[in-house]
């Protein structure tokens, strides 16, 4: 089934079955780990008609990117990720009139990032990927292809709604995320060995940046004076960033493992470790504890300070947070990650077991024992 066809239910945290069908046996060796219990700003933020409005930005996906995908096949199963309820999810706050966009948008970035992970060379090439710097300044490359008009569309679309300096800030982002993800993949390619500080400003850059200033253009603000005189606001950001770094890592990890990439925070840890993969992801989810705890105290001090008497201040913060929880849910339902055909349980205490084509989300009886953490090397 597409993202097209999910209803409401596939959304809801209900009461599914523990046990699925095809479980790995005791002599199936697949890694497994006890997945940590992360965020507190929890659960996602769901607005009326989700379930019809999930099926038109799909529909909306499809419809600009379909002559990307050499069949229906390959775009039905684009469509399945549900790409655009992460946009719904992590978007909680959007404006009704601004959402549809702002899910182009993030939806056509999703398609590149897959492009530019795993396309080869002259595929890339084909599809137009290296004019969107012009499209994003105005030009039209030619011959067009699907990305480039779809690029073209929505900055047509966006223009004329969005304040000039958030759109400016947000075009800059684009061109960032274009350089991250064109680096990412010859990093991959080169099988370079990283350090925790190159991988964050790879993946701040390819997962986050061009978030923010959208989010700006979703509530219909402009809070370009506010990031100048806050530090603190430009600090949060980063953190909500970060968080997805390590939420989207550790749910990834499947996906990424069986396909080759390496750009996933897991296999700096395991590196470091000796290979323990329970270690590698307490790790993980030690760093996201700490940037939990560093966001909860700056916004509690931007909110009672003289800025949060900013009625347009308050409102981004509680977008933020709406981020955080709505990246977490969609990290346990989408087959993105967790494997084609996929439906989450319900359950977030669980042990998860990686098989080639499936994450398996299970009581804690089904594996060995946690692996403490004795020391956080960050």
């Amino acid at each position: 089934m597409t993202a097209v066809g999910h209803t409401e239910d596939d959304v809801a945290s209900d009461a599914r079955p523990a046990f699925m069908p095809g479980i790995p046996g005791p002599g199936e060796d697949y890694p497994r780990f006890r997945m940590p219990l992360f965020p507190r700003f929890t659960p996602a933020r769901r607005r009326p008609g989700l379930e019809a409005l999930e099926r038109r930005c799909a529909a909306r996906l499809a419809e600009l990117l379909g002559d990307a995908y050499d069949s229906r096949e390959e775009l039905e199963a684009f469509l399945e990720h549900r790409t655009s309820l992460w946009n719904l999810l992590t978007y909680g706050d959007a404006r009704d009139d601004r959402i549809e966009l702002v899910c182009a948008w993030i939806d056509v970035l999703f398609a590149i990032d897959d492009v530019l992970a795993h396309a080869p060379a002259t595929k890339i090439r084909q599809l137009g990927i290296h004019d969107l710097p012009a499209v994003i300044d105005g030009g039209l490359p030619e011959p067009a292809t699907a990305f480039t008009r779809a690029f073209g569309q929505l900055r047509e679309q966006t223009l004329p709604l969005a304040p000039p300096r958030v759109w400016q800030r947000y075009a800059r982002t684009l061109h960032e995320f274009l350089d991250a993800c064109h680096a990412e993949r010859g990093l991959i390619d080169s099988r370079a060995v990283l350090d925790l500080p190159t991988y964050e400003s790879h993946r701040h850059r390819s997962i986050g940046e061009c978030c923010f200033p959208l989010l700006e253009f979703a509530l219909a603000t402009d809070l370009t004076d506010r990031l100048d005189e806050l530090p603190e606001l430009r600090r949060l950001n980063m953190l909500v960033a970060r968080h997805w770094i390590g939420v989207n890592d550790v749910f990834s990890y499947r996906k990424e493992l069986y396909s080759g990439d390496t750009m996933n925070e897991i296999h700096l840890a395991l590196a470091d470790n000796g290979g323990n993969l329970q270690a590698a992801v307490d790790r993980i989810a030690a760093t996201v504890q700490r940037v939990e705890a560093e966001f909860d105290g700056l916004t509690t001090t931007l909110r009672a300070g003289a800025a949060g008497q900013d009625s347009s201040l308050r409102a981004y913060l509680d977008a933020l947070e709406a981020m955080i929880a709505g990246n977490l849910e969609w990290s346990y339902l989408t087959p993105r990650y967790n494997g084609p055909g996929h439906t989450w349980n319900g359950q977030r205490g669980t042990t998860v077991i990686l098989t080639p084509h499936r994450t398996f989300y299970l009581p804690h009886t089904h594996t060995t024992p946690r692996t403490p953490v004795t020391t956080d090397p960050y």
